[in-house]
């Protein structure tokens, strides 16, 4: 968690680890904050990694710019809603960049810019897009589409994940 952190900033550990919801990973690691994760996180899920990277960012003190890559890939819609209004809190003052294959995700934001091909085919508040023709609408519509139908199909298997846990299958 410490990683990228300076010695001044070791006083925001604690609510970096509430923050991304790391205390009971933390509580399970044999050596706790001092177990080795192996090459890229390794021993770690994919969701749990995610959130280590977001407690180092939730380290860093004067953020002015965050910049969220996929931020909460592997992650149930319950903790990605939690964890994005933790990031937005604690950066409240700060610019945030979210960059992520999820459109539905960005319909929270103030501002969205859909970009296709390297280039910005549109910009602006998601609900305006979204109340019009445009580029971000149909992916909206095709983001639906393949969560109501196509996820519905008799060769996928449907787990139901709750805190980062299966809790059931169905």
């Amino acid at each position: 968690m410490s990683y990228s952190a300076r010695e001044a900033d070791m006083g925001r550990l604690g609510g970096a680890i509430d923050g991304a919801q790391l205390r009971g990973i933390v509580q399970k690691l044999p050596d706790g904050l001092q177990t080795a994760l192996g090459e890229g996180g390794c021993l770690l899920s994919g969701g749990e990694g995610q959130r280590v990277r977001l407690g180092r960012a939730l380290m860093q003190g004067d953020v002015r710019l965050a910049l969220l890559d996929e931020p909460f890939r592997g992650m149930d819609r319950g903790q990605r809603i939690r964890l994005m209004e933790e990031a937005r809190k604690r950066w409240s003052k700060a610019t945030m960049l979210c960059v992520t294959h999820d459109v539905g995700e960005t319909l929270s934001f103030d501002r969205v810019l859909v970009v296709e091909d390297g280039m910005i085919v549109e910009d602006g508040p998601p609900a305006a897009l979204k109340s019009r023709e445009s580029r971000y609408r149909a992916l909206l519509d095709a983001e639906t589409v393949a969560r109501s139908q196509l996820w519905q199909g008799a060769q996928w298997r449907r787990l139901v994940v709750e805190d980062g846990q299966v809790a059931g299958v169905h």
